[in-house]
């Protein structure tokens, strides 16, 4: 079996895909294409969309576009989805509440105001931590999100926290538990190779 996962020269939004890949031990190519590869690949792509995975085997090639599409197919395929529904379903909570982190920081970082300090400064303050708040209300005193080890929750919310980090190395200073899980998932040995060597935030 091949896997290529085809996304920009950026950790970006692949991130959570090649996480939930190193975590599971699946050998991958990484396709980092710069704007003007994608400019010229972009009609080829199943929805003109980065990224997207291709999976090949004896029955040929399957092609599968959008983020969480691909993480949740990785998720399932690979034992890291929960161990029943309840977990699923925790699991799934878990990480739409981290995207939701994800997207008000995408929204500011791709935005004018990103290189206005006190507009960057605002948002720290007030509003990262109510989505880290909710957060924190979901993995209360438990070790994992969703089950007693890792699912693909954990690796999407470990990529939010971590780019919070990235922006604000202080802004889990409040968040004790949140803190102690990103530590955690730096910890597994299942990722220290690829944590090692993947490309700058």
């Amino acid at each position: 079996m091949t896997t290529t996962l085809t996304y920009f020269d950026a950790r970006g939004r692949a991130e959570p895909i090649r996480l939930v890949l190193a975590y599971a031990g699946v050998p991958f190519e990484d396709r980092g294409l710069s704007h003007e590869q994608w400019a010229k690949a972009k009609a080829e792509t199943p929805l003109g969309q980065l990224p997207y995975l291709v999976v090949g085997d004896a029955d040929g090639e399957r092609v599968i576009p959008q983020t969480m599409a691909i993480v949740r197919h990785l998720a399932r395929a690979n034992g890291l989805d929960g161990k029943d529904e309840l977990e699923r379903v925790a699991a799934d909570v878990a990480a739409e509440t981290a995207l939701d982190a994800r997207t008000a920081h995408s929204q500011l970082r791709f935005s004018p105001a990103w290189a206005d300090e006190a507009a960057k400064a605002k948002f720290a303050a007030e509003t990262v931590p109510a989505h880290l708040a909710r957060l924190d209300k979901l993995i209360g005193d438990r070790t994992w999100f969703a089950s007693s080890a890792p699912t693909y929750a954990d690796l999407v919310a470990f990529d939010t926290l971590d780019r919070l980090v990235g922006a604000w190395p202080a802004i889990l200073a409040g968040s004790p538990r949140l803190a102690a899980f990103v530590d955690r998932v730096r910890a597994l040995p299942e990722l220290a190779s690829y944590l090692a060597s993947r490309r700058p935030g």
